[in-house]
């Protein structure tokens, strides 16, 4: 499954479809938009799964369930736009099953290309797993975070008003009174979506993405084991 490439006129129609918010239009050009974009990204991402399979041979990697849809499901938000201008690729375990994992994932939207892993789903007790496991393994968690940033890719996250309990050193401590966080790479070199060049920049950056996935996946492994009473 050879990538395509996503050229500049197909994120635009992409861009035309949400701003008519139309069943009619969108079903004239769904065609269109699923050649341009929808299939690229399945390309995509099945160009990069053996990669993700030997950093979690548990991922799922059928790449039409790994790209998001173009009409949003409007039942559960506020918002009632029914399309989105912009498409993403999820690498990570099957959410239902393993909601607290780890994954990372590639998304093209009007304004950028980004990038990066996280974790989807958190909860404070999951995180108070994390505080200690920065503590506990600091220097390997360190090492992950030297290894992301070869990319540009940097920190974000949500944090707490009042500081968490505990000791982290200053190594760690800018990443450790957080609700929850990523490192996330921002691009908009569009060019580079039309063609394979893509496939092996995401490559290289995504190895230096490892050794974290490694790390936040220990977390949340533990944090499941405390869900179902110990049991591994």
């Amino acid at each position: 499954m050879s990538y395509n490439g996503i050229k500049a006129e197909a994120m635009w129609l992409l861009a035309q479809n949400k701003f008519e918010n139309s069943k009619p239009f969108y079903e004239e050009h769904k065609e269109e938009i699923k050649a341009g974009v929808t299939v690229p990204l399945r390309q995509l991402a099945g160009e990069l799964s053996p990669l993700m399979y030997e950093i979690d041979e548990m991922m799922n990697l059928d790449p039409v369930k790994m790209v998001s849809r173009v009409r949003r499901d409007t039942r559960f938000s506020k918002y009632k736009h029914l399309y989105r201008d912009n498409l993403w690729v999820m690498f990570q375990r099957p959410k239902r099953e393993w909601p607290f994992h780890p994954c990372m994932w590639f998304e093209v939207s009007q304004d950028c290309i980004s990038y990066g892993i996280g974790h989807y789903e958190t909860t404070p007790a999951m995180m108070e797993i994390y505080r200690q496991h920065l503590v506990k393994y600091e220097q390997e968690f360190v090492e992950a975070v030297k290894s992301i940033r070869t990319t540009g890719a940097e920190f974000s996250a949500v944090g707490y008003k009042k500081p968490k309990g505990g000791n982290p050193s200053p190594a760690v401590l800018p990443y450790y009174n957080v609700k929850r966080m990523c490192f996330v790479k921002f691009r908009n070199d569009f060019k580079t979506l039309e063609t394979d060049e893509i496939i092996k920049q995401l490559e290289a950056e995504y190895k230096t993405f490892a050794p974290m996935y490694k790390f936040l996946l220990r977390v949340s492994d533990e944090y499941v084991s405390t869900l179902n009473g110990g049991a591994q």
